[in-house]
């Protein structure tokens, strides 16, 4: 059982106000997967950093069930964070309207922003139902290939951005990735396992149906 999307909103809302130093980010996405109706009144992480970086831990661990580095295609139920630098330092609830509910230390309180280029990162949490996409959204989640890694030895990394962005994620020779976008630049836009970046088009082989 997981808390429905329009519940998890309206448990955020009616914690606006709630002043910083009582309720920090993570403290804010605690809250409501405790006090949702369908949450889990135990449920406990560590931190942002924890709670982003659990798509790579043991299921029994593993918070997050989807993640991308980039806002396209946000949905109600989704958690937004922000990072600085390898710092995965805050998270907020997606609302659908354009706007994301988080705790700011700078403004002194629960608050509901604009879901603008400040975030950067999505997310996917196994205790909050996700709205369903729209058209557009589904039209650019399906995949337009799939593709199998042929790297010689080591796994092919996930990046936020071509060449040197960051690494966000590793995929084993011989896997199968989603390819959902290829604008021919080398750098396929895939997903594997949850995470979602681009990927060296050098070591991918398109798998023909």
């Amino acid at each position: 059982m997981a808390i429905g999307t329009s519940d998890a909103i309206a448990a955020a809302r009616a914690l606006l106000g709630t002043p910083y130093s009582g309720m920090d980010c993570i403290g804010l996405i605690k809250r409501v997967i405790r006090t949702a109706p369908g949450g889990e009144p135990g449920y406990t992480t560590a931190g942002t950093n924890t709670l982003w970086r659990s798509i790579n831990s043991a299921p029994r661990y593993r918070d997050l069930t989807w993640r991308q580095a980039c806002l396209r295609g946000a949905r109600a139920g989704m958690l937004a964070f922000k990072r600085r630098a390898e710092d995965i330092h805050h998270v907020g609830l997606v609302t659908g309207d354009g706007t994301v509910i988080h705790s700011s230390s700078a403004w002194g309180r629960v608050v509901e922003t604009p879901l603008d280029g400040e975030w950067t990162l999505l997310g996917i949490h196994r205790c909050i139902d996700v709205a369903p996409a729209g058209p557009e959204q589904e039209a650019d989640g399906a995949p337009l290939y799939t593709a199998r890694v042929t790297t010689a030895r080591d796994p092919l990394r996930i990046r936020e951005t071509p060449v040197i962005g960051r690494v966000i994620g590793h995929v084993p020779r011989g896997a199968y990735v989603r390819v959902l976008e290829d604008d021919g630049s080398g750098w396929p836009r895939i997903e594997y396992e949850g995470s979602v970046g681009v990927a060296c088009g050098e070591y991918l082989a398109r798998v023909d149906d």
